[in-house]
């Protein structure tokens, strides 16, 4: 029995070049998606999450805001160390340790950065910026979310 053959005409072969490009931009497409960034908020948003500050009693100290923790002088230079061999200047302005990039949020200055968040984002990543929790001993990202939080400007 002679097998007949099907052909398609140029618009079902556009339609399913279509589909099929299509089909494989979604996960290209959605890896780069991600939820908006917390350190790129801006002030007045994140000032309208903070509770409302209530005054001191009259003739009370104000409260001091919390202390960073202090690096010595090794450790600090271990963690500029560790910040350019991984090369984070690359994509994060960091004065202190030269970083001049301008592909992922700021360090200097950016006050919606805190320890926690750092080491998250180090250790697993987001959107463009990989994860190094395989590469980078968790101490030692805790050590650099330490030295981000006490160099940034």
């Amino acid at each position: 029995m002679p097998v007949k053959a099907i052909t398609f005409g140029k618009t079902a072969k556009l339609a399913l070049a279509v589909l099929g490009l299509g089909a494989a931009a979604l996960p290209v497409a959605s890896a780069f998606a991600t939820p908006e960034d917390p350190t790129q908020a801006p002030a007045a948003a994140a000032a309208a999450e903070v509770a409302p500050v209530i005054a001191p009693a009259a003739g009370a100290a104000p409260a001091a805001a919390p202390a960073a923790v202090a690096l010595t002088a090794e450790q600090t230079v271990a963690s500029r160390a560790l910040f350019n061999q991984y090369s984070c200047g690359a994509c994060h302005v960091l004065g202190a340790a030269g970083g001049t990039g301008h592909i992922g949020p700021e360090l200097d200055g950016n006050a919606n950065l805190d320890h926690d968040y750092i080491v998250t984002r180090v250790s697993g990543g987001q959107g463009a910026m990989p994860g190094f929790g395989g590469m980078i001993a968790a101490d030692q990202i805790d050590q650099l979310a330490t030295y981000i939080m006490a160099v940034k400007q």
